[in-house]
């Protein structure tokens, strides 16, 4: 398809604007058709669900199995919740809502590709929309993992009884997926929008600036996130993995303290022995021990109070607690350590229960060694982040200010300092190049021009002589020739008085030799006499007829009259009202077509340019069948157009622009005239701010159109 021509200020149809070649008042390059609506929806719905399923899906198999420390029950609710979540409250977050919020776009790029008229304010909005869209896509999947996260760890710790160790190891997952969900989905979305953001700026060639945001700050909040990712990552798998071997520790501490106190409690048969030797296999400040039967019943005294080991809440104790003795972990409601050994052969079995918070300092120390590094690590980013943005932003600012003052004030003398060794230093001395190179073509510009302000001198000076000469022979010529056709008439009497004489001579002489001689004297001066005297005439009469040309021809655009408003419809009226008897005489048609009814020009001077078009075409017409004159036009905002077209001998391509010479005649027929007629139209024309132009082929008529200008701003001729 090709360039498309488009009014910047009305709307045009795209199919209607590649068709044209030009357009008025302030016109723009449309850069090809606006890009696919089904491609650019395609682009933004590929960035949303990459971002929501491998974000959404992804820190589950990699931040739940490097830290939550979940039984089957725990990671049952965990699957549930994100299968249910990541579809429902990410699938509304990064989905339904971009999606109405990108809409509009899309109906506006339906509409533009149906062929509808591209409109200046529509167009606007779809910027402004398509720039703001991934500011509100990336929020919005933020939003989704902090509130998909909270309800989910939330459901969890409620219906499987998720211990909180587990629960405060949860919240770090929220920067890790809301941030870089909402960053993915950001940059995604610019990239996916960025043809549509690229046509429409394009477009509207000065779109103002909508939320402007630094390179800085788009520099440090991705080094930030990126940092908080992989601190999410590292900390909670590094923690978990001191859990795992604090709890590996105090349960095999456990199971072999409880062990032993088994063992030295069989040898005893009063219960108050057994209950206080119980004491010694307790392991950490807030562990406790005791004795339950076959039947669950506790057989010594529990420090809350139970009495039923059912109470307790240990998952899955009755499958657990096989074989003679065992010690395992569970993370249902309290965060422990269980050991059991059995008691003898009557089915009591001794419990022990130990806590990882008790032996839990090292991992306190750890977690606000961690929190310390995570600040350090941070501070270190948004300190290398300044500085290296710093680097990067101060040489734009630098280049964008220098093309600022050269855009607004035409200041040549801007200069760059190169002062990397990257990409912005090439940046830099292209900028730099391009100023000197336009700088040298300002200084061959203004020496042209001051050569062309003093050829234009010259040539006004040349010009003014010219006309000053012009008139002066003009005038002047016209005295002696009055002069020679005055005295061309004092002889003709003078003849007529001669031939009397001889007449009477030849009357006075009888002899027919004398009168043979006078009637031949008396022929003579009559005959030859009288031919010179009409010669004389006739070339007085068509040297008055050059010189006065020539004088109208130097008056033109000299204390001219004021431009008034004119009806070109009335003027043609005058003139073809003078040519009515010659065109009936000639047989020629006349064909009106209406013209511009107020038009700022010079009526005189207007009459004179149509009557002489018109007079070429009679003059012109040759013995053609049919045998007509057109005459139209039109207007617009700028200019008023009238033509004159004939049905005449035509003129040759070669001859289209010698015919505005002034004394060029083109010898196809012998007709009167001095060849000045076309030449004193183009002049007229000129003073009027207008032009004149010829179509018109051998053979096939002629077309001449001038054009006036709507304004008054007038052209010395």
């Amino acid at each position: 398809m090709k360039d498309i021509k488009l009014q910047a200020i009305e709307p045009i149809s795209l199919t209607e604007a590649a068709s044209q070649d030009a357009c008025t008042v302030t016109a723009v390059e449309l850069p090809g058709r606006p890009p696919s609506p089904g491609r650019t929806l395609w682009r933004v719905l590929r960035a949303w669900l990459i971002g929501l399923f491998v974000f959404g899906y992804g820190p589950l198999l990699t931040y739940g199995s490097l830290a939550w420390l979940l039984n089957e029950h725990q990671w049952r609710w965990t699957h549930l919740m994100y299968f249910t979540e990541v579809p429902l409250i990410g699938g509304f977050c990064v989905l339904i809502l971009p999606w109405l919020w990108y809409r509009p776009i899309h109906r506006a790029l339906e509409a533009w590709w149906r062929g509808e008229p591209v409109d200046r304010s529509l167009c606007v909005r779809v910027y402004e929309q398509a720039l703001l869209l991934p500011w509100r896509v990336g929020r919005a999947a933020f939003a989704a993992a902090f509130i998909g996260y909270l309800i989910g760890v939330s459901v969890v710790h409620w219906k499987a009884n998720q211990p909180m160790s587990e629960v405060m190891k949860t919240l770090p997952a929220i920067p890790l997926v809301g941030g870089m969900m909402g960053a993915f989905c950001y940059f995604g979305t610019i990239r996916a929008l960025h043809p549509l953001v690229a046509w429409c700026s394009r477009f509207l060639r000065h779109a103002r600036p909508v939320h402007r945001v630094s390179l800085a700050t788009k520099f440090l909040t991705t080094t930030c996130v990126l940092a908080v990712a992989a601190l999410c990552l590292l900390q909670p798998a590094a923690y978990t993995l001191a859990q795992v071997i604090t709890e590996q520790h105090l349960t095999d501490r456990t199971l072999s303290q409880l062990r032993v106190t088994v063992y030295r409690t069989a040898l005893f048969e009063r219960q108050e022995d057994r209950v206080s030797l119980l004491r010694e296999a307790i392991v950490g400040a807030h562990g406790y021990v005791f004795i339950v039967d076959a039947q669950g019943r506790l057989l010594t005294p529990h420090p809350r109070g139970y009495t039923h080991v059912s109470q307790e809440g240990i998952y899955q104790l009755e499958a657990r607690v096989q074989g003679t003795e065992g010690a395992w972990v569970d993370r249902v409601g309290r965060h422990r350590v269980v050991a059991f050994s059995r008691l003898g052969e009557d089915g009591d079995v001794v419990l022990s229960m130990a806590f990882p918070s008790d032996f839990a300092g090292p991992l306190e120390r750890f977690v606000q060694f961690s929190l310390l590094v995570v600040i350090q690590i941070l501070f270190v980013v948004a300190l290398f982040g300044r500085y290296f943005t710093r680097g990067i932003t101060t040489p734009l600012s630098e280049l964008t200010q220098a093309a600022r003052r050269i855009a607004e004030r035409g200041d040549l003398s801007q200069h760059v300092p190169v002062t990397t060794t990257d990409e912005l230093s090439e940046v830099a001395r292209a900028f730099n190049h391009m100023v000197d190179e336009m700088r040298a073509s300002k200084a061959a510009v203004d020496r042209y021009t001051r050569q062309l302000e003093r050829s234009t001198q010259e040539l006004s000076a040349l010009n003014q002589e010219m006309e000053d000469l012009l008139r002066v022979v003009s005038h002047d010529l016209r005295a002696p020739l009055i002069n020679i056709q005055g005295f061309s008439r004092r002889l003709e009497p003078i003849m007529q008085e001669a031939v009397g004489a001889l007449e009477s001579a030849a009357a006075d002489r009888p002899s027919e030799v004398a009168s043979a001689q006078l009637a031949s004297v008396k022929q003579s001066v009559h005959t030859r006499f009288a031919e010179s005297l009409r010669f004389i005439a006739k070339s007085i009469e068509k040297m008055d007829a050059l010189l006065s040309s020539l004088l109208a021809i130097s008056r033109v655009g000299r204390k001219a009259d004021p431009m008034q408003m004119n009806d070109l419809n009335q003027i043609v009226d005058d003139v073809l009202a003078t040519f009515e008897h010659q065109m009936k005489e000639r047989a020629i048609h006349v064909i009106r077509h209406p013209l511009p009814s107020r038009v700022p020009c010079r009526r005189n001077e207007i009459n004179q340019v149509i009557s002489n078009l018109v007079s070429n075409a009679i003059t012109y017409m040759g013995a053609t069948g049919n045998r007509f004159i057109e005459i139209g036009g039109k207007a617009d905002a700028e200019h008023a157009e009238c033509y004159v077209r004939d049905s005449g001998i035509g003129i040759g391509a070669e001859d289209h622009e010698r015919i505005f010479q002034i004394f060029t005649r083109l010898q196809a027929i012998d007709v009167e005239g001095e060849g000045i007629g076309l030449a004193y139209v183009k002049k007229i024309l000129r003073s009027h701010g207008g032009k004149i132009t010829v179509t018109s082929t051998k053979g096939q008529g002629s077309t001449f159109a001038f054009t006036l200008p709507m304004t008054t701003e007038l052209t010395r001729g």
